[in-house]
């Protein structure tokens, strides 16, 4: 318990151990009095954090505390992964389990990144899942004086709880172990340089604790923490004695100087990290394909302007040798009604950004409220997360973007949309964000938050079809069914369009509402010809929407208003 309290940080964790001890000796003077408790004394554990937050150094105390408790006979720590328990072939799995455990009976079995047992749920050739059953049934009814504990990210931990029901009640014990702090990670960067008899210079010094106080700020799950800090060290430690090696007279220097870092030393770390500003050339090709799909687009005149005006400034910072990551904001605003066009130029900018070399993938994932919102507290920031992650190197298209300001100020969606500007602001250039919606509701989407207005570099607006536009998206969807509609129909369509246009409201389906006149006249053409015999078809009339096939859908149409309602 000294040797725990003496740790760096992990305050949270210090206290719930505590507590757990207190409660395992509560636990065990009640037996001792021959109370009568269902309760039995395990101590299978989850470990969840960060890499180097101190779950190893932990776990190994665990093991000295409960084998002195009388808890454990032998309190070794027996560490495996899931190379050490998944076998090959047919067979091997389980006795490779049961090794392990036998390996680790009288103390603990420590199971690092234990999700990876859990790698695929629908393959169920997967060993790992045999893993999870040989170690069930040894924390149900195996013979004891083992305690079985399970690490990872929190996350995936949670993925690899919720694997197997019989795990959840299995283990009792759950320590969450938080990155550690700037001041943290720099009192453990000191006491790593005392460890290795290391003298850091002042300036020196300073430095390390800017580079701890960056990496803190530019963490993701991926992050050191105290593994960072002793690197520092270590690579400042090395740099120096390349530099010290390389004197004539290295063999007469001092203790002290052959034990200092200094400003030079520290430096030649960062300049090794240092990422290279990667020029990905433009994908010609590519530009080809989306630009000709965005042309393809009818209507949106004053959008493939913009889109066009942004092509050229890129190729014009490519030239001249400048950061073109840094001089653009891809994300963006689409406000409209429905079916004016938002998705399918979502889908083309992804090719676009790609192509220009601003995104590395260009994927373009869809989602709304319900794939970033969770029912429960603490959950939404992971799912929002989750999605964004599946986003990176591509579009998060988001559709009904308001709908995540919905709910007052104590709503999910609140949550959501923090977690989203903190993804914008800390991974800039490496993903964009498209939110969409109708133009007033998108309005009090950007007035949710004060931060979102400012990180959305443009908005752009999709205005409702006019029915001569409406007419020229339904001949080219008849186009593309292989029909073409006759002059009657034509014309008898562009009046019914008008009349749609002219008694339309914010909720006006646009090419949706066209798409589906268009699916029901091919309906109609087809069982018209199809009601014919085949030796009166001719080539024109198989290929020709008429009147006929038209008529019938606005009279049907205008029958479905009047049934509207409960009978």
């Amino acid at each position: 318990m000294k040797n725990l309290n003496s740790l760096i940080g992990l305050e949270k964790i210090k206290n719930q151990i505590t507590e757990h001890i207190d409660y395992i000796e509560f636990l065990k003077l009640r037996k001792k009095k021959g109370l009568k408790d269902e309760e039995k004394i395990t101590l299978h554990s989850v470990f969840t954090g960060n890499p180097g937050t101190g779950k190893t150094t932990v776990v190994k105390l665990l093991g000295k505390i409960y084998q002195k408790m009388g808890l454990l006979s032998k309190g070794h720590l027996h560490e495996v992964d899931r190379a050490d328990l998944v076998g090959e072939f047919i067979g091997q799995t389980a006795p490779k389990v049961k090794e392990a455990i036998e390996k680790a009976r009288g103390g603990i079995l420590f199971i690092d990144e234990a999700y990876a047992l859990t790698r695929s749920k629908e393959d169920s050739k997967d060993y790992g899942r045999e893993v999870i059953e040989v170690l069930i049934k040894e924390m149900s009814d195996g013979p004891g004086d083992i305690a079985i504990m399970a690490a990872g990210y929190p996350k995936e931990m949670e993925d690899f709880i919720n694997f197997n029901p019989g795990l959840k009640s299995r283990f009792k014990y759950y320590f969450h172990f938080d990155d550690y702090t700037p001041d943290e990670l720099i009192l453990i960067a000191e006491y790593a340089a005392e460890k290795r008899s290391i003298i850091v210079n002042p300036k020196a010094k300073e430095y390390i604790n800017k580079l701890l106080i960056d990496a803190y700020r530019d963490r993701d799950h991926t992050f050191g923490n105290a593994r960072y800090a002793y690197s520092l060290i270590d690579e400042g430690k090395m740099n120096m004695g390349l530099r010290l090696i390389k004197l004539p007279n290295v063999k007469r220097l001092s203790g002290k100087t052959l034990s200092t870092i200094t400003l030079a030393d520290v430096k030649k770390i960062k300049a090794g990290k240092k990422k290279k500003i990667i020029r990905i050339p433009i994908d010609e090709e590519l530009l080809k394909i989306a630009t000709n799909e965005l042309k393809a687009l009818i209507g949106m005149n004053h959008i493939k302007a913009e889109v066009n005006d942004m092509i050229k400034l890129v190729r014009y910072y490519r030239e001249t040798g400048k950061d073109v990551l840094n001089k653009f904001s891809i994300h963006t605003i689409f406000t409209g009604n429905p079916g004016t066009g938002k998705t399918t130029l979502a889908r083309i900018m992804g090719k676009i950004y790609k192509s220009l070399g601003l995104l590395e993938r260009g994927h373009v994932v869809e989602t709304g409220r319900e794939g970033l919102v969770a029912g429960y507290t603490g959950q939404t920031a992971i799912k929002t997360k989750a999605k964004l992650d599946e986003a990176m190197g591509g579009v998060l298209f988001i559709d009904e973007a308001y709908a995540l300001s919905d709910g007052g100020q104590n709503s999910f969606g609140k949550e959501a949309i923090e977690v989203i500007l903190k993804h914008m602001e800390d991974k800039r250039g490496k993903f964009a964000i498209i939110a969409a919606g109708y133009p007033d509701n998108m309005d009090v989407f950007l007035h949710a938050n004060p931060g979102l207005k400012s990180r959305f570099d443009r908005v752009w607006q999709f205005y409702d079809y006019a029915a001569d536009t409406l007419l020229k998206i339904a001949i080219q969807m008849f186009a593309d069914e292989n029909l073409v509609a006759d002059k009657d129909a034509k014309k008898f369509l562009l009046e019914y369009l008008n009349g749609l246009y002219e008694k339309r409201d914010k909720y006006f389906g646009n090419a949706r509402s066209v798409r589906k006149i268009v699916e029901q006249a091919v309906k109609k053409q087809n069982l018209r010809m199809a009601s014919l015999p085949s030796e009166e078809r001719t080539t024109t009339m198989m290929e020709t929407v008429t009147i006929l096939d038209l008529k019938e859908i606005a009279i049907e149409q205008k029958d479905d208003k009047k049934r509207m309602g409960f009978r």
